[in-house]
């Protein structure tokens, strides 16, 4: 029902408690209340059915959910980072893969956006329907390689481009966003530029990893073996998200709450998975990531999301302008890199 370990449950009963003002009361402890909100998440429940669950009224259900939110938003804070913001280390999943070693040895993570149900007044719908046709929020989220959150903004209508979010996000000091160390970078897709500290693939070739499966033709030459790779290396931000929606069925059918009590039940779910991956000695969807590396768990919605729709080769989603000639010069070193790696391996 709860979607992780008992003793995972208990830990983070504890430590929401003990750190970030979790408190028990007299007709309620404080593991019932986190009880009910991660029921809520998990199950998709409605009020009714938490009083019919769990024996108390509708209104101390609903007090209960706000008091473990605000313990969660805290939380979210401390567990929603990158575990070294300098990135002194490179990622075992990249130093232990000849696929990616030692091309990639300077990325730190994966960004990209991911569109979340939300209910807003009708007056306000409109620049909330997207490319879904129903209202969503737009999430900025960057994983690390081991599929943690390390950063998200939420609170992006569902029209607004991707890129947009990104700019607002690294523009904005309130933001807070996790700049790139010199020489570092994050892979991201073709709706973002090439900029310094940002990896792009290269336009018009094949990219994302269902377009290859779907040919018997393998990568070949010198931009497709980059794409093939790089999309490969920026699969963890889809497989994160996966799982992530995947175990929280709440952000696929968001209650009827204020905007702000949906933005704060997106950063629980997060601070959530991430515990939850750090934590579990045993979790269904995180061994089966870690067993295949190709393996996605696909939310209905975001089915046609993966592998970029239809089309068989990568579109421009910018204008360019924001390219960086730097980054141009650290794509095709890493592309000859991989290129010759290839030729040689073929020689033997």
């Amino acid at each position: 029902m709860f979607r992780m370990e008992s003793d995972v449950f208990c830990s983070l009963a504890k430590l929401l408690k003990d750190d970030y003002g979790l408190k028990s009361t007299r007709t309620m402890c404080s593991e019932e209340s986190l009880a009910m909100f991660i029921y809520l998440c998990a199950q998709f429940q409605s009020n009714r059915n938490l009083q019919n669950r769990f024996k108390h009224s509708g209104e101390t259900i609903s007090r209960k959910m706000n008091e473990v939110l605000k313990a969660m938003t805290k939380f979210s804070r401390d567990i929603v980072r990158a575990s070294d913001p300098y990135f002194r280390e490179v990622s075992v999943k990249i130093r232990g893969n000849y696929k990616y070693w030692p091309h990639f040895k300077d990325c730190i993570g994966a960004i990209d956006g991911t569109h979340i149900p939300c209910v807003v007044p009708e007056e306000d719908r409109i620049p909330y329907i997207g490319r879904k046709g129903h209202p969503t929020q737009n999430i900025l989220a960057i994983c690390d390689f081991d599929m943690l959150f390390t950063y998200f903004v939420v609170g992006w209508p569902g029209s607004v481009h991707d890129n947009r979010v990104l700019k607002n996000a690294m523009d904005n000091p309130k933001k807070a966003f996790p700049h790139p160390p010199e020489g570092k970078y994050y892979v991201v897709d073709a709706g973002y530029p090439n900029m310094k500290g940002f990896l792009a693939p290269f336009k018009g070739q094949r990219y994302h990893i269902p377009d290859y499966r779907r040919s018997t033709q393998p990568p070949t030459g010198y931009y497709e073996v980059y794409n093939y790779k790089h999309s490969s290396l920026r699969n963890v931000i889809e497989r994160t998200f996966g799982v992530w929606k995947s175990r929280w069925r709440i952000l696929s059918m968001m209650p009827n709450f204020p905007l702000e009590t949906q933005n704060k039940i997106v950063a629980a779910t997060m601070a959530m998975h991430n515990y939850i991956r750090r934590h579990a000695l045993e979790d269904l969807e995180f061994d089966k990531c870690d067993a295949d590396p190709n393996y996605i768990p696909v939310v209905e919605e975001d089915a046609q999301d993966i592998g970029g729709g239809s089309s068989s080769t990568l579109r421009e989603d910018h204008d360019g302008s924001m390219d960086d000639d730097s980054m141009e010069s650290v794509r095709h070193n890493i592309a000859s890199s991989m290129l010759k790696q290839d030729l040689q391996e073929q020689c033997v």
